[in-house]
């Protein structure tokens, strides 16, 4: 009996599992397909059946190897990789080369001249793309012979996985050894590969395993011959909560596709480089510096305190999750150096991030204050979306959390109502997030809980509710009564502060309540707050600057029509909340708005910070309720708005 690669490796994977594991897991280790993982544990059960192994399954859990300490003993011997060598003029490599020839090439070979090379008929080399041709099919891939060579009719990234497919058939079948696959590639683009492995070996500290180093050689080399081509990947139709995983690998690929595009004199665009996370993340790689200088000991100290710092705004521990450190640290440490010499980089999902995790994304805006201070730095937005994606990522590991879907087909309007609407009632820990039913169909569900939609759907494996374009009230319990449902332990978004609005009373002072003022730009309204809070001795003389320098990195409008400026909390001495109703919207940013909410929040307030800018954005997540707070005739009647939290005909 004769395991391929990938068995032996998912083998290792069970052996190595004491708790059940969901399919996505082999998936995410393998870089295959789910479809794949089940057909994979089908055909290894058979295999290791008569070593006494069992491969138990529970739905809504996952795969778990059973059997006793002896038959586990004997199961390793099966992962021993025996030494092996190739023919050259092999038919199984002979169909290799073809397929490379065809894939990469600039201009492939006849079938003449691939008989005439490998010393056979052309009936032969007819006979071995057929069978290429029939290897295509039964991946769903239509393929086609042109005056120009073989064409594969599929999105780029399934290209390159059908190739890579097609090589590991032949590989573990007929033994092929890594020099007879390294000569399928151009020896600069296998000594680039070579480099970029070692070099990032080397940042990680440790030796990467044996078959990840194998699978993402190849991988890279396929992506690096096809990029030599000017053939770039497609836009990734991933969810965004998926997207995040692979953009904490972002400045790793950034800095793979500058030496690639030194190296190689080609261009890759930004889809590229989300590929290349992609590779990185499903082969293993984290996020990983290797610090040893002095000089970088105040880096790990700001890190470490900023860490502390949100553990106490999310009432979560995050100090004791090692990878949150040397993530940040990783990001971090290069940041300080771009930002010193003016080197920005932009964030893909900055816009993303800052609506679908609009909470976690303004926390670490307050816990980055002393980071900032100690480098005498400001950071842009990009920068702590970065920063946001890692506090995200920790948080989810200790925090069940929750994804939804928003299936509808009524316009972008509407949807982004019944997403405002939803995200009200739901908990922190809930991410929702907007898809067409036209990319339902295409986008895995694996890590979806729950989907809420508007049109009928075919059967999907995810939980699916049923709402009206403008859901009721009722249909908004329901949503939340399900939600509860996945997770009845999980604190609500909607704190019991908030609802028993306290925490809001706690800093609103009629005194502070601006009723129909008649300022014209936003200098004039920032310029006013700054100074009557300077005037009642609530900030320090920074904190008008701080002010400023927190609108240049980005404007605090939301397209709902308020804004919410806020400073540095080291300039601020007393936690107030300020709000300024405008008679006619001013323009901020690049929204108009006709509220203006000033956040001011201490240093020794900031456990807080979490429940009481929660309860901010839940007070004004739609123009309905800003109109409704903005129609206010006096300070009392403003006061008893806020502190009722919502309009009822909105809610």
């Amino acid at each position: 009996m004769e395991l391929s690669r990938r068995e032996k490796v998912l083998l290792q994977l069970l052996l190595a599992q004491k708790e059940f594991k969901p399919a996505v897991f082999f998936q995410e280790k393998l870089y295959v397909s789910l479809k794949t993982v089940y057909t994979d544990l089908a055909n290894l059960e058979e295999k290791i059946n008569t070593y006494g192994l069992t491969v138990s399954r529970l739905p809504r859990k996952g795969v778990k190897l059973e059997g006793s300490p002896e038959a586990r003993e004997k199961a390793y011997q099966l992962i021993v990789t025996e030494k092996t060598t190739v023919d050259e003029y092999s038919p199984e490599y002979r169909k290799l080369f073809l397929f490379a020839n065809y894939f990469f090439a600039k201009k492939p070979m006849h079938y003449q001249e691939f008989a005439d090379y490998f010393y056979v008929s052309y009936q032969s080399i007819k006979k071995d793309v057929d069978e290429i041709f029939t290897f295509c099919r039964t991946k769903n891939v239509d393929v086609v012979m042109t005056t120009k060579g073989l064409k594969l009719e599929a999105e780029e990234s399934v290209q390159q996985a059908t190739f890579k497919s097609f090589l590991e058939k032949y590989t573990d079948s007929a033994r092929l050894d890594h020099a007879a696959i390294q000569s399928l590639f151009e020896p600069k683009i296998v000594a680039l590969t070579a480099t970029l492995i070692s070099e990032l070996s080397l940042t990680l500290g440790r030796q990467l395993n044996s078959y990840f180093v194998e699978s993402l050689t190849v991988s890279l080399e396929i992506f690096l011959s096809r990029i030599c081509l000017g053939i770039h990947l497609e836009q990734q139709e991933n969810l965004v909560f998926e997207k995040i995983k692979q953009m904490k690998l972002y400045m790793v690929g950034v800095s793979f596709s500058e030496r690639i595009e030194k190296e190689l004199a080609v261009s890759l665009v930004d889809t590229d480089i989300q590929y290349l996370c992609s590779l990185l993340l499903a082969h293993g790689i984290e996020p990983y510096m290797q610090i040893t200088e002095k000089r970088e000991a105040n880096v790990i100290q700001v890190t470490e305190e900023m860490i502390v710092k949100m553990s106490r705004l999310l009432d979560t521990d995050l100090t004791q999750d090692h990878l949150l450190l040397q993530a940040l640290l990783s990001h971090i440490v290069p940041m300080i150096h771009r930002l010193q010499n003016g080197m920005l980089v932009k964030n893909p999902l900055l816009k993303l991030i800052k609506k679908q995790y609009s909470t976690m994304f303004t926390l670490t805006k307050y816990a980055i204050g002393a980071l900032e201070k100690s480098f005498a730095l400001s950071l842009t937005e990009d920068e702590v979306s970065f920063l946001t994606i890692h506090f995200q990522l920790a948080f989810e590991k200790i925090k069940v959390t929750k994804h939804v879907l928003i299936v509808c087909n009524y316009g972008l309007a509407t949807s982004e109502l019944i997403f405002n609407r939803i995200k009200q009632t739901i908990s922190a820990t809930t991410v929702l997030e907007i898809i067409s039913k036209e990319k339902l169909a295409s986008t895995s569900l694996e890590s979806v809980d729950l989907i809420i939609s508007t049109v009928p759907l075919e059967a999907v494996s995810p939980p699916v509710l049923y709402v009206s374009p403008l859901p009721s009230t009722e249909e908004i319990a329901m949503i939340s009564a399900n939600l509860s449902n996945i997770n009845e332990n999980e604190k609500k978004f909607h704190s019991a502060k908030y609802q028993s609005s306290k925490l809001l009373q706690k800093y609103l002072d009629p005194a502070f309540l601006y009723i129909n003022q008649p300022f014209g730009t936003k200098k004039e309204v920032l310029d006013f707050l700054a100074e009557s809070y300077l005037n009642h001795h609530l900030v320090t003389t920074d904190f008008k600057q701080s002010l400023y320098a927190r609108e240049e990195l980005g404007s605090t409008g939301l397209k709902t029509g308020v804004a919410i400026p806020h400073a540095d909390p080291q300039t601020v001495k007393t936690t107030k909340l300020t709000f300024v109703t405008l008679p006619k919207a001013i323009k901020w940013g690049d929204t108009e708005v006709q509220l203006v909410v000033l956040l001011a929040i201490a240093e020794e307030n900031m456990s807080e910070a979490k429940e009481l800018i929660a309860s901010i954005y839940d007070l004004f997540n739609s123009p309905e309720e800003i109109r409704w707070v903005v129609s206010s005739k006096s300070r009392e009647e403003l006061y008893r708005k806020l502190v009722k939290g919502g309009n009822p005909d909105v809610f």
